[in-house]
C-alpha cells in the first residue's frame, strides 16, 4: 500500500505487523492523537473480489458492535490511498501461538488465558456473532498478561446468510470444528467453543490435538479421530482440567459446553494442584544435663538402636566368654 516511514493522510507508517494473503497490517502512528494503532489494508486483489470485499466490510460492521476488554478495540474504517482500511488498538505483546511454540504453559496461565478468551466470546455470542476463525495467532497476550481476541475476518451474525461458497471450508483446519468441516447442521457458538478447546489443549501441552501433512488429513481427523488425552502428552495436566478439554473437543455440538459462560465458569473453578513444599523442621531444644542419645543405624527397613544398649550387650557377651574360660581351666 505504501512505504514504511511515509505519511499517508493522518497516519505515519512505522512497520509491518503481519502480511496475510488478504492484505497487510501495519503499525502506524495516528498523527491526531499521537497514539500507535494497527492499520489493516485490504489488498488490491481482495478489494476487486466481491466476496473478499463483502467479508471485510462485514468485519468492520461487526467490530463496531463489539466492545469488551478481551476483544481487540476497533477504532475507525476509511479509504486511504485508494485502499479500504480499518484501524484498531496496537497491542504490545505476543501471540498465544508464539508462547505455545516454546512449550507447554503453566496450567494456571493456560487456564487464565482461555478464560479471558471465553469472556470475550460471551460478548460476541450475546450479540449473535459467531467468530468461526479462532486460532492461537488471533489471541494476543499483552506484556502485562492481558488477553485480546482478534481475527474476526470470518465472523458472521448467526442469522446472516452464509457468504461461503458451496463446498468451501474456511478457517484454519487445525482449529475448526467438525461441523465446519462437514457443513452439516446449524453453525452456532458451540463451534467457537470447540476451537477454544483446541487453544486450551495447545496451551497445556505445547502441541495441537490434530495435525497432519496437509489440511485434508487434518480435517478428516477433526471429524473422525478422537483427540489424545492432554495428560498423555503432559503428565502435569490435572484430570479435572483434562475432562474439560475433552468436553470442549466433543465431536457433537450438543456434547460440548452449552455456552462460553458455562465453559469459562467450569474452567475457572478448577483446583490446579500445586506441589506442596516440605514443612519446616520442628526444632526441639535438648536438655543441657542429658546428652542426646547416639543412634546406630541398621540396614534399611530396620529400626535404629541406641549405641549404649548395643555396647552393653557386647560387654555382657564378653563376660560370659571369660567366665566360661576360667571354669574350664
Amino acid at each position: 500500500m505504501t512505504e514504511i516511514s511515509q505519511t499517508v493522510g493522518n497516519y505515519q507508517f512505522l512497520g509491518v505487523i503481519e502480511k496475510p494473503k488478504a492484505g497487510v497490517t501495519y503499525k502506524v502512528r495516528n498523527l491526531t492523537t499521537g497514539e500507535f494503532e494497527a492499520l489493516r489494508a485490504l489488498s488490491r486483489a481482495s478489494y476487486n473480489d466481491p466476496e473478499s470485499r463483502e467479508r471485510f466490510l462485514r468485519e468492520i460492521k461487526i467490530h463496531t458492535r463489539l466492545a469488551h476488554p478481551n476483544i481487540l478495540e476497533f477504532h475507525d474504517a476509511l479509504e486511504l490511498d485508494g485502499s479500504l482500511v480499518m484501524t484498531s488498538e496496537f497491542v504490545e505483546g505476543t501471540t498465544l501461538a508464539d508462547l505455545c511454540r516454546r512449550g507447554p504453559l503453566p496450567s494456571e496461565q493456560a487456564i487464565q488465558i482461555t478464560c479471558d478468551v471465553l469472556a470475550g466470546l460471551e460478548e460476541a455470542h450475546a450479540l449473535g456473532i459467531v467468530h468461526r476463525g479462532i486460532t492461537a495467532e488471533h489471541v494476543m497476550v499483552t506484556r502485562s498478561g492481558g488477553v485480546k481476541l482478534g481475527g474476526f475476518g470470518l465472523a458472521k451474525p448467526a442469522a446472516d446468510v452464509n457468504l461461503t461458497m458451496a463446498g468451501a471450508v474456511l478457517g484454519d483446519a487445525r482449529y475448526i470444528s467438525p461441523e465446519q468441516v462437514t457443513g452439516v447442521g446449524t453453525l452456532d457458538g458451540r463451534a467457537d467453543l470447540y476451537s477454544v478447546g483446541v487453544l486450551l489443549f495447545y496451551a497445556l501441552t505445547g502441541r495441537l490435538p490434530f495435525d497432519g501433512a496437509n489440511d485434508f488429513d487434518v480435517m478428516v481427523a477433526q471429524v473422525s479421530a478422537q483427540p489424545p488425552r492432554p495428560g498423555s502428552v503432559n503428565p502435569g495436566v490435572a484430570p479435572e482440567v483434562e475432562r474439560i478439554v475433552l468436553t470442549a473437543l466433543a465431536k457433537r455440538p450438543e456434547e460440548r459446553f452449552p455456552s462460553a459462560r458455562d465453559f469459562r465458569t467450569t474452567l475457572a473453578m478448577c483446583k490446579v494442584p500445586v506441589k506442596a513444599s516440605a514443612p519446616p523442621p520442628v526444632l526441639v531444644e535438648a536438655k543441657p544435663d542429658i546428652p542426646a542419645p547416639t543412634l546406630l543405624m541398621l540396614p534399611e527397613g530396620r529400626a535404629p538402636l541406641r549405641a549404649t544398649f548395643v555396647l552393653g550387650l557386647l560387654g555382657f557377651a564378653i563376660g560370659l566368654v571369660v567366665l566360661f574360660f576360667i571354669a574350664r581351666h
